[in-house]
This record gives structure tokens, sequence and C-alpha cells, in this order.
């Protein structure tokens, strides 16, 4: 009596999803064929405790939806771009190798229809990285080779939904009447015509501004947002339907269009991910096992089929691989990493078969021979990057962005909060970072400091950022964050700071003093007291290596700024020609060369202003000057910035020993 009902699938669902990956990996097998095989056991052509349909079939359909969504807002930008040559030619070359190979022998040999041998070839065009875990472990993954494959996979999937975008649509499919498909909406409300400009404006340029929109003026708690993300998978995806076109495109175009907003290493993202991995793609994965009879899983043309699959996959990545290895001097054990990376098939591949046999384009055998081709690619893939992580040497691991991990010091020093969470999330969100307030409370402090920390989290919020505030205790201030810096992998640390004292400063020094010149990362001391509408930059006279770094460094956070808000740049300079290649965009920006750029220029500088330097200018000033300085600046809104080991705001004590570090992204 309770098979069948709600209370007893659930029960069956969630068992599996528990201990099916489990035994699968007690026998070194990936932990999604436990859950095909769960499902395939308790389904109807075997114990028949779930049915085809209802809520696992449900579940599974959201889950493939979530699938793709994650791929969306997951995407790595900055990483592909890094290494966008080589990660362009093998994401080409290994799509296009497996995906000619393959339509030619479906049509040639196996009688497959162009639509339909055009998307069985993008089910093995496309890669999953099921041994990038091991790579990470190896401390590989800033690997040249190994990039490229991470990068060159996003190419490959991309083009691969493409492929599934192209054979979804109405139209397409019924131009083909040779086929005899079906459509995926067999009315579709719109052309496709219309359709593709309308879902790419949707969830390219209007989603991003709701959202932003939504996590500004109305949802400020995580769960609020988290369900309002849900909302923008959904509505892509039905924008998708509306042109005939298979709702999983709308859902990673969706992610896509949401991914700036969501940082990689935020709170949100791990809820994004955990009740995707936790849930939804695991029944989806389980829904597969339910379509598959056991009884014809292992016949003589499956297993011809998923040994041919498998063969297209080993030759066209390892193809790929070598020409593109030999082509940008990689050596060979890293070209035998690089493919034996790109060799794992796993959702995604199933999750185009699914569409291939809802659409009618081929039958059940194609999906029983692809998860019998999963388990042998997720074997090679496996056995193959392990067998190579022994031959390729780890190389040094580069700095993080600058914008990846920032950590402000929200003490009460005299800065607006609200303008200083602004100030460093602008920095953090071109990087998809994170902004981590804190504060390390003295003796008898600590409620406090939670609760100044718990308006910073607050005033985030209201600005749209995702992030988590932390109370550290410690001996003191400065090594409670030296500590953070190091627990947290900060990439940048924002100082409050109550700005130029003259002449205490230059008599007595400054705690500031004590991190910048201890910290491993760039550090800013932080004054501002409202939002600003300009942007003045003195980059001083970068004469030697480390204050030319520190001047980039100061541009760099510009160029992060501006991308948030594009407000007007003044930048003071000697060398026109650094400052051009490095600010961006040069609308609204005015370029004031002098051959000896001193901070006595800053005149200029108002109330509404946000002024940025690199802490050696203040420092090549003369007494005289920063009494003058500091009289200037006493009401304006100003950030000091330096490499790593390098911030003194105190007259006298940089060191001009520390070796210059380049940071990426500068």
């Amino acid at each position: 009596m309770l098979v069948g009902s709600v209370e007893a699938t659930l029960l069956i669902l969630l068992l599996i999803i528990v201990f099916g990956p489990i035994i699968a990996e007690r026998f070194q097998i990936p932990g999604l064929i436990g859950l095909i095989f769960g499902g395939m056991l308790f389904g109807p052509f075997m114990i028949g405790w779930l049915g085809s349909a209802g809520l696992v079939a449900d579940l599974g359909a959201i889950g493939i939806l979530y699938l793709m969504f994650l791929a969306g807002v997951s995407f790595n930008l900055r990483a592909f771009l890094e290494n966008r040559n080589s990660a362009i030619a093998y994401g080409l070359l290994g799509f296009i190798i497996p995906f000619v190979l393959t339509i030619w022998v479906a049509i040639s040999f196996l009688d497959f229809g162009l639509l339909a041998a055009a998307l069985i070839g993008a089910m093995w065009a496309s890669n999953t990285l099921l041994a990038y875990p091991d790579v990470r472990a190896a401390g590989l993954q800033n690997n040249s080779a190994v990039s490229a494959a991470v990068s060159a996979g996003v190419v490959a999937d991309l083009l691969s939904l493409t492929v599934l975008a192209i054979a979804t649509a109405t139209v397409v499919i019924d131009a083909d009447t040779s086929t005899g498909a079906e459509a995926t909406v067999s009315n579709p409300s719109i052309p496709i015509w219309l359709a593709i400009p309308i879902l790419m404006a949707f969830t390219l340029w209007l989603l991003p501004k709701i959202t932003e929109w939504f996590f500004v003026e109305v949802g400020r708690s995580r769960m609020q947002r988290f369900v309002f993300v849900l909302a923008g998978m959904a509505a892509g995806a039905s924008i998708a339907l509306l042109g005939g076109i298979e709702g999983l495109i709308g859902a990673f175009l969706a992610g896509l269009g949401m991914n700036r907003l969501i940082p990689s290493r935020g709170q949100l993202m791990h809820q994004i991910d955990f009740v995707g991995n936790a849930i939804f793609i695991p029944a989806f994965m389980v829904s597969i096992g339910l379509s598959i009879n056991p009884a014809l899983l292992f016949d003589i043309e499956t297993l011809a089929l998923a040994l041919l699959f498998t063969g297209f996959v080993i030759a066209g990545k390892s193809t790929a691989a070598i020409i593109t290895g030999k082509y940008f001097k990689f050596s060979w054990n890293e070209i035998g990493l690089m493919s034996s990376l790109s060799f794992g098939q796993a959702a995604s591949t199933l999750a185009i078969a699914q569409v291939g046999v809802h659409l009618g384009l081929f039958g059940q055998e194609i999906v029983n021979a692809a998860v019998l081709a999963i388990v042998a690619t997720a074997l090679i893939t496996s056995y193959g990057t392990r067998f190579f992580i022994r031959r390729v040497p780890r190389p040094v691991a580069p700095p993080a962005t600058l914008g990846e991990t920032v950590l402000v010091d929200v003490r009460a020093n005299g800065s607006d909060l609200e303008t200083l969470m602004a100030l460093a999330g602008s920095i953090a969100r071109p990087d998809d970072g994170l902004v981590i307030p804190y504060t390390v409370p003295g003796p008898g402090q600590k409620d406090l400091a939670q609760a100044r920390v718990d308006e910073a989290t607050e005033a985030a919020a209201a600005l749209g950022y995702d992030t988590d505030g932390l109370v550290r205790v410690d001996e003191s201030f400065a090594d409670g964050t030296l500590h953070l810096i190091e627990e947290d992998d900060g990439s940048l640390v924002l100082l409050s700071w109550a700005g130029p004292r003259f002449p205490s400063d230059y008599v007595l020094g400054n705690d500031i003093d004590g991190i910048g010149e201890r910290s491993p990362v760039p550090t800013m001391a932080v004054r501002v007291l409202r939002p600003w509408n300009r942007v003045v930059v003195l980059t001083g006279n970068a004469e030697t290596d480390w204050k030319q770094e520190d001047a980039l460094l100061a541009l760099a956070a510009v160029r992060r700024i501006r991308s948030t808000r594009n407000v007007p740049l003044v930048v003071i300079t000697s060398d026109r020609e650094l400052v051009e290649d490095r600010v961006g965009d040069l609308e609204d920006v005015e370029i004031i060369v002098r051959s000896k750029p001193r901070i006595g220029l800053i005149d200029i500088v108002g109330p509404d202003d946000l002024f940025i330097a690199p802490a050696y200018v203040m420092h090549d000033a003369a007494p005289t000057s920063m009494r003058r300085v500091s009289k200037s600046l006493a009401n304006a809104n100003i950030a000091v910035i330096a490499g790593p080991h390098r911030l003194s705001i105190s007259k006298g004590v940089t060191r001009y020993n520390v070796q210059s570090v380049t940071h990426p992204g500068l």
C-alpha cells in the first residue's frame, strides 16, 4: 500500500541519493553511476517501487534545469580570459574533432539523420572534469595545460549547448520531417527567430538588472535571494519554451546572466550549490535510471555503441590535445594530463541524451550505451589523470587577484560604514570576489564588536552584496588581522583610517603600519566619509619596480571601482601610456601629465571626490607639503594603497627593500 505514495517514493529516493554514491565509490566507480543504478534497481523494469512518472520524474526535470543553471552561474570568466588562446584552441578542436567524427559515423554506418547525429555528436564533444579534484589535491590547478583543459571545457560545453539549442528549436525540427521527431513545444507562442533575441535580452540584460534591484531594494535575507535566484532560473527556462527551445538552454543563460551578482565563494553560492548537488541533480540521475531496462543494457548492440562512443571521446580529445599541446609547447606529460582530464563524461552528456529521446530523435538504446560509455570514460580519466599527475611538476601558485577576498576593517574610525562597504564591494565584484567585514575586539568589547560587524553585514546586504562578518579574538588587532589573511586567503585588506594626521603620524607613527608592513597581500588604508562623484588618482614618480607596482595597484583598484559605478576619473601622472593601458575605458577620463606629479597638486580634490594614491607618494613628499595635505584632505574621501609588506602611513618607515611581486589582473 505504501508503494507509489509520496511518502514512500520520497524515502526511497533519499536513500538512493545517500547510499548510491557511497556503494559505487567503494568499487572505484563514480558516484553518479550509483545514482543511475539505484533508479534502475527500484524502477519499473526491476523491483518496481518507483514509477517512470511522478515525484522522481518531476524532481529530475527540475534537476536537469538546475544542472545547466549551475554551469552558467559558476562559469569563471576570469580563468577563461587568462588562458583564452590555448583554451579556445583546445576547446574548438576538442569539440570539432569528436563532433565531426561522430556525425560521420552516425550518418554513414548507423543510419541516423543529420539532426540526430549532430545531437549524438554534441554528447561526446562536451566533457565533465570528473578527475579535477585529483588535480587540485596535487597542486596542479595552476599548471598552464590544466588551466587550458578547464577553460576549454567551457568552450566545448557552450558549443554543445548551441547544438542542443538548434536541435530543440521547433522550426528546425519541423523543417526536417525526415527525422520523424516531435517538437519540444507543440505550439510555440513565438517563432524561433524572435525567441532567441528575446531570450538573450532577458537572461543577459534584463534579468541581471532585476536581480540587482531585488538584492538591493527587497531581498536582504539570503533565503529571499536564494528563492529569487531559482525564480530567475525558471523564468529563463519558461521564456525559452515560448519559442520552442529546450528549457535547459534558458536555465543556463539565466545562470550566466546572474553570474557576476553571486560571489563564487559566498554563502549564497554555497546554498545554490548545496541544494543542487544534494537533491535536484541526484534526482535527475535517479530519474535516468528509471527509464533503463537492464535486460537491454548489455546486449551486443548496446555494448558496441558504448565502445564506439568511448572511442569517439578518446580519439577526439587525444588528437585535440596533441595538436594544441605541440603548438603551445606543452610537454608530453602535460599533453597526457590535459587529454586525460578531458575524457570524463557525465551529467551534461546524459542531459543531452535524454533530450534526444524526448524529441524522438533516437531511442533508449543511445541512453543505455551512454551510461556504459560514461562508466568507461570515468575510469579512464581517473586512472589516466593520476598517472600523469605524478609526472608533471607542481607550478608556483600565482597571487590571488586583487578583489578575490577583500577583508574590511569595520572599526568605528571615522568612515561611513555603508560607503566603506560600497568601496569594498566595488573592488570585489569584478573579480567575482567575497567581502568579509571583520574586527578584533579588545577585552570586554566582543558584544560591541559583534554589533558593529552585524551592522556592516546589513549595510553590504543593502547594497546587494553577499557576505558574512567575522569577530576575531586575538592578542592584538594586528595579529588578528594577519591571522585572518592567512585563514581566509585574503587578497586585499581595507584598514579603517582616521586620515592623514601631521605631525602625529610623522613623529609617533600609526597602528596601521604594524599591519601594512607585515601583510603578505596588498593593503589599503581607507577613510570614506560619503559617496563620491569623481575619482582622483595621483601615481607619483614610479621610477622603481616596486613603486610601479604600487601605482598599478592604485590603478587596478580604480578600474574595479569604476566598473561598478562609472564616475569621472582624473589621473595625475608622469606616464600617460601606463595610465591608458590600465584604467580601461577612457571615456570621462582626464589625464594630467606632469614630469613631477607631486602630492601638492591635489588641491583639485573636493569633498565629493575619492582620492587614491600609492603610499610612496606620501613618503616622497616634503614635511611642509604633508602639513598642507593634512589640512586639504581633512574632509575628503581618501585611500592609500601599497603592495605586500609596503603600506605605511607614517613618514619615513616605508620598507624600500621588499621585492616586487607582480599580481595578476593589475
